[in-house]
Formats: C-alpha cells, sequence, structure tokens
C-alpha cells in the first residue's frame, strides 16, 4: 500500500503548525462540485478510531472521532462538515482527485445479472 497523504487538519492551540482553516473559505465554490467532495469524504473508510471528539473551529459543534480513507488521502470524520457547512474548499489536487474517482464510477457499470441469479437461492 502506498503512503496516504494527511489532510484536513486544521490550526489550534495544540498544533499551531498546521493551516488555518478559515484561509479555505471560498463562498463562491460551485454548490454541486462541494456536494461532490462532501459526500465522498463521508464514504470513505475506517482504518481507525481516535479517543476524543474534534470540535468544529467555526462552529464548536463535536465533528467526529474516526479517521477516514479512500486509498490516497487520510483525513478526520469532520472534513466533510467543515466542506459542506462552512464552504472550506480543499486544493485543487485534492478536488480533482474526488471528481476524477467519482467519474469512474457510472450506472453503465453495474451488472446485477449476479446477484439476480444467486438471490433467489441464497439459502442454498
Amino acid at each position: 500500500m502506498n503512503a496516504l497523504t494527511l489532510i484536513g487538519y486544521w490550526r489550534s492551540t495544540e498544533e499551531p503548525e498546521w493551516p488555518d482553516s478559515r484561509n479555505f473559505v471560498d463562498n463562491a465554490w460551485d454548490d454541486t462540485e462541494r456536494d461532490i467532495v462532501a459526500s465522498y469524504l463521508e464514504t470513505e473508510s475506517v482504518p481507525w478510531v481516535q479517543m476524543g471528539y474534534s470540535e468544529c473551529h467555526f462552529c464548536g459543534r463535536e465533528n467526529g472521532y474516526v479517521e477516514l480513507t479512500g486509498g490516497t488521502y487520510l483525513c478526520p470524520e469532520g472534513l466533510s462538515h467543515y466542506v459542506r457547512e462552512h464552504g472550506v474548499r480543499l486544493p485543487a489536487r485534492i478536488v480533482n482527485h474526488i471528481l476524477e474517482r467519482e467519474a469512474q464510477i457510472t450506472p453503465d457499470q453495474v451488472k446485477s445479472a449476479w446477484w439476480e441469479a444467486v438471490a433467489p437461492d441464497w439459502r442454498t
């Protein structure tokens, strides 16, 4: 497995070296693209959990306690909240990666024949 690139961690008093989330706000970001990115982030797999909730730097809500990955990036569970609710736009490299991954899956690629064939006999 390739190394994962850490994204979505923000500056705090405990971690002053991280970027400031407020510098990433883009209120002009296309709503459809923003929703695609947030939805993608919400469906990644969970490699592990943390010991407590993180807090949103904008609104203060509890913002998750797991980390997520799609195999390229590793981010905190709450990153989709920043994208969806506060207009935090991720760097173009990440957005483009997500849009490319989403474009690779189309309805015409979904085949149901195997499932339809096996479903009636699932107990045998």
